[in-house]
């Protein structure tokens, strides 16, 4: 029984460690920010190796990850909500780290504009590399659904992406360099 445990264990850990960059990606795009999104991915890790033993297809790792990742975001963004003082709530969504990296940052900016369920649709595909299918099930709905968010989400992103770099030329701060770097 012991050597059986920790096998598993070895395994649990094998495919933490295969899915990591993928899952601090993912962390990253929905906290917007360096250290909860290393919280987020510590509390998913930790909470995933505790269930490892009940999954029981390990191709399906990646996808009970993410999913537990999602369920654990939105149980601290509701915690939150509930027992933060609603001006230290404003306070600390406005605090984050940016990236120097211009691309980077309009995409974050514009990431943390979508709606909730579309952020995650586009994460799930485009960053973690979940199929539309194990999006449905992280999500829950229909795969017409999942489709439609992802849709909807990259065109939302294109719009609020032209929409920032078209603010930023439109300001006499910016440099003409970084203009024409742009186009």
């Amino acid at each position: 029984l012991y050597t059986s445990m920790q096998e598993e264990s070895t395994v649990s850990w094998q495919l933490v460690e295969e899915h990591r960059a993928g899952l601090w990606r993912f962390a990253l795009g929905l906290t917007h920010s360096r250290e909860d999104a290393r919280d987020l991915v510590g509390e998913t890790v930790l909470a995933a190796h505790r269930s490892f033993s009940k999954l029981r297809d390990h191709a399906a790792f990646q996808k009970s990850l993410m999913t537990i990742a999602i369920r654990l975001y939105r149980r601290q963004r509701w915690r939150g909500r509930i027992f933060r003082d609603i001006d230290e709530a404003r306070e600390i969504a406005t605090v984050g780290t940016r990236e120097s990296n211009y691309d980077l940052d309009l995409l974050t900016q514009a990431l943390g504009r979508l709606p909730e369920r579309q952020r995650e649709a586009v994460l799930l595909f485009e960053i973690s590399g979940l199929s539309i299918e194990e999006i449905r099930s992280v999500q829950g709905g229909t795969l017409s659904g999942v489709k439609a968010r992802l849709k909807r989400g990259r065109e939302a992103l294109r719009l609020l992406m032209l929409d920032d770099v078209n603010q930023k030329l439109k300001r006499p701060d910016i440099p003409d360099v970084l203009a024409a770097t742009i186009f």
